[in-house]
């Protein structure tokens, strides 16, 4: 029982909350809060008034919650970023593992949607001058603290326990990967399962596709989980190739980075700058390594097994310019020979029907269209243009902002009279804020065959406009 005779009993209650506000640790406020009566009153008295400041500083703070129930939820946040820290995060189906992405799904639903608005200072290892949540700034915390992303160890699967991750733990680890680009460089994750990774990421699009379910609008997580960690393995390590220095030598505001802005159900617009990078193998190349990587337990695949062929583009760090239009009318032309290819109209969403329309469901039907995108690019020397569609998807692992991404990229400017014998399509995912979208390319001019497909990983992150990249579109390739 807290004592009544401490030097706190004389104290005015405002001197010790303040003296509790000074405190660093939640230990020393639960330590604090047993001295007296006087200093348990200044935590938990006053309407509990201490704990909507405490979470206040540390956390977005959603507007209509009471003290009461802002106390639990620091409490609980605490209590499992502080125990999720020390564990190995396996296939993410332990209690414990639940309860803590439970807590850091909170964080990234929340963020940026409290009375905090953000702040364009870069504080603690964030070091970008852009947007940030408190909520982000408590995920990089947990981050460095933790065996999440850095320094994690290969899962092992226990007799008859599936090696599939479970895709909560995938979304997670896709979100608080965003935040890691814009950390201190020196935070380096070298235990990337990088050669998992790359059997994943040029798997057929039979065996390993980025879409599934009755109306294929889940996201494959685990695979997107793969293709974000091939290339934050080639981003993140200064010896696995070029694609580390080159960007590197980029301004920060032309890198990857994380969400500046609240997660939204259904369709949005792009923003219009983008960079990005892709990967590929020579088509005999290809096709030894899926044989291989599907044969793994052969006496051939055996004697490979520690064979990892070079993927070309990223080992010299070619990274390529993109700017993108969003057309909400969907009115530009889409030739059938694109739509039969990447299926860019499919429906993603079933709309709910309403006996009466008001202006919150007509704002609801239109986060369900599919919009229409129109670009053009660099890559390496040459000048390519780009046409597709987003398609809203239903929220993943309750996270909302995921979209379908589909684009052909071709080389003439007009759709009316255009050649079908160098295209290439692009199919992938945004993740929710629209700054990173990662997917798959394949060649388009050839008789589909998804077993036999001729493809690799790409990724595109959004960037700040470039004086130097204007658009030319109309000058032709």
């Amino acid at each position: 029982m807290p004592s009544s005779t401490t030097a706190f009993n004389k104290l005015p209650i405002e001197l010790n909350k303040a003296i509790a506000h000074l405190l660093p640790t939640d230990c020393d406020i639960a330590r604090y809060r047993h001295i007296c009566r006087a200093t348990n009153d200044a935590v938990d008295g006053d309407n509990l008034s201490f704990w909507r400041a405490v979470l206040r500083r540390k956390f977005a703070l959603l507007a209509g919650k009471s003290n009461r129930e802002l106390k639990r939820q620091y409490q609980r946040r605490t209590k499992y970023l502080r125990r999720g820290s020390g564990i190995d995060f396996r296939f993410g189906n332990s209690t414990l593992e639940k309860k803590v992405l439970g807590v850091l799904k909170d964080l990234i639903i929340e963020s940026f949607r409290g009375i905090e608005t953000g702040t364009r200072t870069g504080t603690g290892t964030i070091l970008v001058d852009r947007p940030q949540c408190l909520n982000q700034l408590a995920i990089s915390k947990f981050i460095t603290d933790s065996r999440l992303l850095l320094n994690s160890k290969r899962p092992r699967a226990n007799p008859g326990e599936s090696t599939h991750i479970n895709p909560a733990l995938a979304v997670v680890k896709l979100m608080c990967s965003h935040v890691l680009f814009d950390m201190d460089a020196k935070l380096v994750d070298k235990t990337i399962e990088f050669d998992e990774a790359q059997k994943a990421v040029y798997a057929s699009t039979s065996l390993a596709p980025i879409f599934t379910g009755p109306k294929k609008n889940e996201v494959n997580m685990e695979w997107i989980l793969h293709c974000f960690n091939f290339f934050r393995y080639y981003m993140t390590n200064q010896d696995a190739s070029f694609l580390h220095e080159s960007l590197q030598d980029l301004d920060r505001a032309q890198r990857p980075s994380a969400w500046q802005g609240p997660l939204k159900s259904g369709s949005s617009p792009l923003p219009k700058y983008w960079k990005g990078t892709y990967a590929y193998l020579e088509r005999d190349t290809l096709y030894k390594f899926r044989q291989m990587s599907s044969n793994s337990t052969s006496k051939k695949a055996s004697r490979n097994e520690n064979w990892i062929p070079e993927d070309l583009n990223v080992d010299e760090g070619k990274i390529q310019s993109l700017q993108l239009d969003c057309n909400l009318d969907g009115n530009l032309p889409w030739p059938k020979e694109f739509e039969e290819e990447l299926h860019s109209l499919r429906e993603t969403i079933i709309p709910t029907t309403r006996a009466q329309h008001s202006k919150k469901a007509s704002t609801e039907d239109e986060a369900l269209k599919n919009i229409q995108v129109k670009g053009w690019g660099e890559d390496l020397q040459d000048h390519f243009y780009a046409t597709g569609w987003l398609n809203p998807l239903p929220d993943q692992c309750e996270i909302p902002g995921f979209m379908r991404f589909t684009l052909m990229k071709h080389f003439e400017d007009n759709l009316d009279n255009f050649t079908v014998n160098n295209l290439w399509a692009y199919e992938g995912v945004v993740l929710p804020g629209s700054r990173i979208i990662l997917g798959r390319w394949w060649y388009a001019s050839e008789t589909e065959d998804l077993d036999k497909d001729y493809s690799g990983p790409f990724i595109l992150w959004a960037v700040d406009p470039e004086p130097d990249f204007s658009d030319d579109s109309d000058s032709g390739a």
